[in-house]
């Protein structure tokens, strides 16, 4: 009878495991540590402690783009964290909007916030922290002429400068930056700095503006020293974007340029793209080309309108529509612009070889070309002058503050563009990588 015993015992055991271990899923727990009210600081990180015993849940409002377990900017609307991920982070964009919204979700528990936020120290990408640059580019790097230039000196500068800023690059925290030096191309030294993707690496977003500024005998305003405009601001944008780029992590290997010999044919950009390696393709180039004067900077009395212009070139007819449509969404919705008659933001499909987004698109990738001359009656004034120097450039925007607050559209623009870049897979290409 034992062996009889030992097995209906046996099964009884397994028959009760059966019924009564079961108690179905976990009922759902959710602490955030944080009021329904918040204050937050305009460009930075907000970061929210969440305690979960279920995967969970954040829903943002336009204004802000979540952090992703990796530290990677996202731009979806909903996204979901397992269990053991203990903080939401968000960054608050520099918006016109007053009121953010934000909440979580983890089974049936829910929590929500709005957000207000103010100036607070410096954002991620920074107006006067712009300025601070082209202040010292315009002082410590003039006649920033082309190397290969044989009418005049300026080579040298140029070369010392390039070296300086690819120094700087590597401070910024980028994997790799160099002066290139291309065996048949010698005199195309631009400044280039890579930060590598943790999902493409072989696909590329680029960032630039060149380097070089207009030398001496140079039409129509006979060469200029400081360029502060053409195209000094250019670089100014570029470097604003590029500490901010190297500081965080992307899913595309990060490239920001420093162009050389834009003013004697795009030189330098074209050399680089035709030494791009075989593997790599470009998912996208963002162009900043005279930048110095847009919204919302109020012209004085003579000067302006200084409208923004933004060309798309380079992409299939659908990618080039959704180009447009990340334009749209970023200057109306998340960052909440109201641009004026003398403050125009337009943008539009438009090819043209006027800067080095040329070099790019005319290769089939996709590009998106900045332009702010800054008023058509003031332009001819300084193009290719000595008057295109730092002085007039702030007289022309109402003081300091004023041109300040010009970069700051550049850059959060830029950088709200450069992450729904990131964001795309596959479903976005140029012509080169799709193959049209």
């Amino acid at each position: 009878m034992r062996p009889y015993l030992m097995l209906l015992l046996l099964f009884a055991s397994v028959f009760n495991g059966c019924l009564g271990d079961d108690a179905g899923p976990a009922q759902a727990r959710l602490t955030v540590d944080a009021e329904s009210e918040i204050s937050a600081a305009t460009g930075q990180v907000l970061t929210i402690p969440v305690d979960s015993n279920v995967d969970w849940t954040a829903h943002r409002s336009d204004g802000m783009f979540i952090v992703d377990e990796r530290g990677v900017f996202r731009d979806a609307y909903n996204w979901t964290f397992a269990a053991s991920h203990e903080s939401l982070q968000v960054l608050i964009l520099d918006t016109a909007t007053q009121m953010l919204s934000l909440s979580i979700t983890a089974g049936s528990e829910s929590w929500s916030a709005n957000i207000t936020h103010a100036k607070d120290g410096m954002m991620l990408v920074d107006w006067q922290r712009a300025f601070e640059t082209i202040d010292m580019l315009t002082t410590d790097h003039n006649n920033r002429w082309c190397a290969s230039a044989s009418l005049h000196e300026g080579g040298a500068n140029y070369e010392r400068s390039a070296e300086a800023m690819a120094a700087w690059m590597l401070e910024m925290g980028f994997d790799h930056a160099e002066v290139t030096d291309y065996a048949d191309d010698p005199n195309q030294k631009n400044v280039v700095g890579y930060k590598w993707g943790l999902k493409y690496p072989d696909e590329w977003i680029v960032i630039g503006g060149h380097f070089d500024v207009a030398y001496a005998f140079t039409p129509p305003g006979g060469g200029t020293s400081e360029g502060a405009n053409d195209d000094t601001s250019g670089s100014t944008v570029s470097l604003e974007m590029a500490q901010a780029l190297a500081s965080r992590q992307w899913d595309h290997t990060v490239v920001a340029a420093l162009w050389a010999c834009e003013e004697e044919g795009l030189l330098g950009s074209s050399a680089f793209v035709s030494h791009l390696p075989e593997e790599v393709s470009i998912k996208a180039y963002m162009n900043f080309d005279m930048v110095s004067l847009n919204y919302p900077i109020t012209p004085p009395p003579g000067y302006g309108p200084y409208d923004l212009s933004i060309a798309t070139a380079g992409a299939s007819d659908d990618n080039q529509s959704k180009m447009l449509e990340w334009l749209h969404l970023i200057v109306q919705d998340e960052l909440a612009y109201a641009p004026t008659s003398a403050n125009e933001i337009e943008w539009e499909s438009a090819e043209s070889c006027a800067s080095d987004h040329c070099s790019f698109f005319s290769e089939g990738y996709a590009t998106f070309n900045f332009f702010s001359a800054g008023g058509d009656a003031s332009f001819w004034q300084e193009w290719h002058s000595g008057t295109d120097n730092l002085e007039f450039m702030v007289q022309k925007a109402g003081g300091e503050d004023g041109l300040a607050s010009g970069f700051n559209t550049l850059v959060w623009i830029s950088l709200g563009l450069f992450i729904h870049i990131d964001n795309t897979g596959d479903d976005f290409q140029g012509r080169f990588a799709s193959g049209e």
